[in-house]
This record gives C-alpha cells, structure tokens and sequence, in this order.
C-alpha cells in the first residue's frame, strides 16, 4: 500500500482557498486546511469559517490548528460541514488530554503535530490517545520553507520504537523530498506547494507518486 497523499492549503483569503480547493478535489477527497492565528505562528489564515458550507465541494476537511490557543480555535470550527480530523501542535498553550478529549467529542480523529526542534518525549505520553502523529517537515507558517532533513532521523526512531502509529509528515514534500520521508517511515504526506501551485494537479500527483518508487507501508 502507497502511504496517502493529502493536499495542504495555506492561505489567508477565502477566495484563493474556493479556487484552490475546485482545482484539486478531482483528484483528491480530503484536504488540509492550514489555520494560523498570527501567534503561534506569524502569518494568519481567512477567517471566515461556516461560509465554507456554502462551497460546492464534496471534501472532507482536515484542520492543521497552528495556532496558541487551539481549543477556543476548535470552538469556531463546529458549525463547519464536513470537518473529520483536526491537528493540534504539543507546543502550543493548551493542555494535551483537553484539547484531545475536546476534538474527539466532535467527532473528529485527532492528531499530535510537533515541531523540528521539539523532542519525541513531549508526546510520548499522549500517542495512544490520538490517531496520528504529525512530524513537520519545516518550520511551520509558510508555504515554501525549507525542508528540514534532520526531522527524518527523529521519524525513523519513532517508527521503530511505535510501529502500530500513524505517522505523517508536513512541509517541503515534493518530488525530491518525498521518498525519504516515506523510506524514514511516513505513513501519510501532507503536501502543500507542490500540489496547489502546479497547474496540472494529476500529473503532479503522479510525479510525486513515481518519485516515492517501489516503496510500500
């Protein structure tokens, strides 16, 4: 089985993300939606949230919460349509087994992101509790960061150490990232630029497909 590919937006216009997402929902059924408060990271995302329901898409959404304050942010989420996963970071003010018990009483999968630098012990207790792990790839806000290779060696100890996790990685996966992230022991590929900049959606994602190899998880 080939790991799964999601597309990430990151945007702060409303407008750009109706676009962007009619250009990509052919060839995928789930997106990313990068939300950012201006805090926790420097840039800010639209802030519009139910008018969302109002687009004719039938995605389902997945919330990467870069955000100080990700339970109040949670609260504006849950009048949206379609929303099934919601990310967290470790680092961020809230309190882990609220914010997990919170997206869960949503309904929602939740999962743990963390950044280059954290260390795996400031997870370590929660990872039963959720139903991925996020390792960024970058550091987190914009589109187009650098990859960040040394996250790689951190994703190959936790894969060994927690084989039965889902694991996903998150910024600067192309097509020469791509195929050491999963070799690493990625189970999932948030993909940001790499999808929603290229004009022709299908070919990008079958680069990125023929980049990844022979490599099954």
């Amino acid at each position: 089985m080939l790991p799964l590919i999601t597309p990430a937006i990151l945007t702060d216009s409303l407008d750009k993300f109706k676009e962007t997402i009619n250009k990509i929902t052919t060839n995928f059924s789930s997106v990313q939606i990068d939300v950012m408060d201006g805090l926790f990271v420097q840039n800010k995302s639209f802030a519009e949230r139910e008018e969302l329901n109002n687009i004719e898409s039938e995605a389902y959404f997945e919330l990467h919460l870069m955000v100080k304050n990700p339970i109040a942010e949670l609260a504006t989420w849950k009048d949206v349509a379609n929303v099934t996963n919601a990310v967290f970071h470790i680092e961020s003010e809230a309190n882990p087994e609220e914010c997990i018990n919170t997206i869960k009483n949503y309904g929602w999968k939740v999962g743990i992101a963390l950044n280059p630098e954290t260390g795996l012990d400031k997870i370590l207790p929660y990872i039963n509790l959720v139903d991925e792990i996020v390792f960024m790839t970058v550091h987190p806000g914009q589109q187009g960061a650098a990859f960040v290779p040394e996250v790689l060696a951190k994703i190959k100890e936790f894969k060994q150490s927690n084989p039965g996790v889902t694991i996903a990685a998150d910024g600067a996966i192309n097509e020469g990232t791509i195929k050491s992230v999963v070799e690493a022991g990625a189970d999932k590929l948030y993909v940001g630029s790499a999808i929603v900049m290229t004009n022709d959606v299908e070919a990008e994602h079958e680069k990125l497909v023929q980049a990844i190899g022979e490599i099954t998880i």
